[in-house]
């Protein structure tokens, strides 16, 4: 039935949102605002480091995002792994957005430029993505911690080690990137990770492509007869 998924995402909203890692939050947005009004201090431009760490403080939580305490409570229904996840992610993107479009007014920010957009969805796609990733292959308690590790290797280590390689500058500036231009080097990022995520959503008991593709070439194979007279 078509309404289906939607009623069952409804139910879903009050206990995913109060199984979410509010604490967390609660303590991630204020220690964001303070590193943005310090990286303001002396005339300084908070969105070349203040504003890209605070962002990954937010990234930080929404790697938390599925740590699903929630699925004990509707674990006596069939209800899918990605509608689950969708409401948790909803909940919590939604929250870490607006969030973050608070800290780009902190000081002489007037809100946030296209560069800083960029690098704040790349880190939200890339956080939910090592989140998805880290609770298929690590025990729920622990995968938040994995995916943060995920997260800073993609975000910052990533980067320092491109910039080595291809001598660029090194910095956390979303506005300088280590290959290409913003835009591409974000689209490039944000692609990939999406990639990740559906990937880590995959169903492991469906066929993959390959397997299917495998399987096709056996029933393509011709079958020899073997004459009576090679029998004997």
């Amino acid at each position: 039935m078509p309404g289906v998924p939607a009623a069952v995402a409804r139910l879903l909203v009050r206990p995913s949102a109060r199984t979410a890692r509010w604490p967390a939050f609660l303590v991630v947005v204020p220690l964001g605002a303070l590193v943005v009004r310090q990286g303001a201090r002396d005339g300084s431009d908070p969105s070349t480091i203040a504003v890209p760490i605070a962002t990954m403080l937010l990234g930080a939580w929404l790697c938390l995002a599925f740590e699903d305490a929630a699925a004990q409570v509707v674990s006596s229904q069939p209800t899918l792994l990605a509608i689950r996840r969708t409401v948790r992610a909803s909940i919590a993107v939604t929250a870490a957005t607006l969030a973050w479009f608070a800290t780009t007014f902190i000081g002489p920010l007037s809100g946030p430029t296209w560069p800083m957009a960029q690098m704040f969805g790349v880190v939200a796609i890339v956080a939910l993505a090592c989140a998805a990733l880290a609770a298929r292959t690590t025990a729920s308690e622990r995968s938040g911690i994995a995916a943060i590790c995920g997260l800073i290797g993609t975000i910052v280590a990533l980067p320092f080690v491109l910039g080595l390689a291809f001598d660029r500058p090194i910095a956390i500036d979303p506005s300088r990137v280590p290959i290409g231009s913003p835009s591409g080097y974000w689209a490039t990022m944000a692609v990939l990770a999406a990639v990740v995520l559906a990937l880590a959503h995959r169903d492991p008991a469906l066929v993959g492509p390959l397997a299917r593709l495998r399987s096709r070439r056996v029933r393509r194979a011709p079958t020899r007869v073997v004459p009576a007279r090679e029998m004997h």
